[in-house]
């Protein structure tokens, strides 16, 4: 069985809101990489006593264990004490340490001051691993039973630097194992639940590992497998089969960036129209890399005053059906095209709340429409949540709409209302 790693984070910062600890987001994905699996991360104020114990049950489970932060020169930096309690050891000042600190600060005009020179103090029996990125050097501790504890610094950088420098060239020798399985599938349109009713009866879960992550307007499931990679493989081709129109990528990627690679170098161009969004869309696509390759540009058309002058949406539209609805959208997307000269167009409308919202047009109403070559796609969606939510979703769906446009297997088909399975 490949080792299990656990990570004991540190800081009174990262529990009061004022940091946000990225280190099981960077150490489980290297780890993963070399057959291993971050099994636990436990987040602590800067307390010895309580340190020292999370030290000792996190070595009590794991075969690897990492520790980040207080390896700093003031009193609450209390961690090489705390595991020096954890494991009944002693410190003293490291030569090599100092000499490495004080070069660190000559380079950076400084010079050593007298409380620098507890960064210097090593665990015994600890090896010293020196920081790249930063003053504070690292730890590696071997113990018995073929244990390792990992002593890191708090700061990202210095964190990563360690980790890349040090950390992992020693894990691939002495500790990697046979890398897993793991296929992620990225869908837009359908709901969680949805997905899970599917699945649930066709996992076997000692054999494939299932994970969802839901964010607004998208479900990843991860699928992983330390054996034989063809159950990953089955389950992948039954949810092809089953949810073809809401599978928008087998690796992990935004559904923009699916959008861009199927735009990039084929000379088709995209044009977008927002009333709600308010330019999150168009901001979404040029984030992307190579965007100006296929992107003309778009109209945020907030008021209804620039959805006529801009768009061309009659006043009479405006006015007897109103800037949310099926006829608004639609003519928003095909103008838009027209005007910009793009194969696709584009268009967002709704109410994203937390006011203006009716009876016959709730809070969460968002038309959207896609329009090119082949006709006009416009759907209607109702989702829950708060503002940023509801314009997060909306973005979503509206790149997913111009994926299944660009994806059709009919392009003559030009369906006026396709509802998603399931709104969020």
């Amino acid at each position: 069985m490949n080792p299990v790693a656990e990570l004991v984070s540190t800081g009174a910062e990262l529990l009061s809101g004022r940091t946000i600890n990225r280190h099981a987001a960077l150490l489980g994905g290297r780890l993963a990489d070399l057959g291993l699996r971050l099994g636990r991360d436990t987040t602590l104020p800067d307390d010895r006593a309580t340190v020292a114990a999370a030290i000792r049950d996190a070595l009590a489970r794991a075969d690897l264990v990492f520790t980040s932060g207080g390896l700093g020169p003031t009193n609450d930096d209390v961690t090489r004490e705390a595991i020096c309690d954890a494991l009944g050891r002693g410190m003293s000042e490291s030569a090599e340490g100092i000499a490495w600190i004080e070069e660190r600060l000559r380079r950076a005009g400084r010079v050593l001051r007298p409380n620098s020179r507890r960064q210097a103090h090593l665990i015994d029996g600890g090896v010293l691993l020196a920081n790249p990125a930063g003053v504070a050097p690292g730890q590696r501790i071997d113990l018995p039973g073929g244990k390792t504890l990992f002593v890191l610094p708090g700061p990202p950088r210095e964190f990563d630097a360690i980790l890349e420098t040090h950390i992992l060239p020693w894990l691939r020798e002495h500790a990697a194992g046979a890398p897993p399985t793991t296929l992620n599938l990225m869908f837009c349109g359908v709901g969680e639940s949805d997905l899970h009713d599917f699945l649930g009866p066709r996992v076997d879960e000692s054999v494939v590992e299932l994970a969802y992550c839901a964010a607004p307007g998208r479900v990843e499931v991860r699928l992983t497998t330390s054996g034989d990679r063809s159950a990953v493989d089955a389950i992948a081709a039954a949810l092809r089969a089953q949810f073809p129109e809401f599978l928008y990528a087998g690796q992990r990627e935004g559904i923009g960036e699916t959008v861009a690679r199927l735009l990039n170098g084929t000379g088709r161009t995209l044009a977008v129209a927002e009333s709600c969004t308010g330019g999150l869309l168009g901001g979404r696509i040029t984030e992307i890399p190579g965007s100006s390759s296929f992107f003309r540009g778009g109209v945020i058309a907030y008021a209804n005053e620039v959805k006529t002058a801009q768009l061309g949406v009659p006043e009479n539209v405006l006015a007897s059906v109103g800037a949310v609805s099926e006829e608004a959208a639609r003519l928003m997307a095909e103008n838009v095209r027209t005007r910009l000269g793009a194969t696709y167009g584009l268009s967002v409308t709704g109410v994203a709340g937390p006011g203006g919202g009716s009876a016959e047009k709730p809070v969460g109403l968002v038309w959207l429409a896609c329009s090119g070559p082949s006709g006009t796609r416009v759907q209607r969606c109702q989702f829950g949540g708060d503002r940023s939510s509801v314009r997060e979703n909306a973005l979503q769906r509206a790149l997913w709409l111009l994926w299944r446009e660009l994806t059709s297997s009919a392009p003559g088909e030009n369906p006026s209302v396709r509802p998603a399975r399931e709104e969020v």
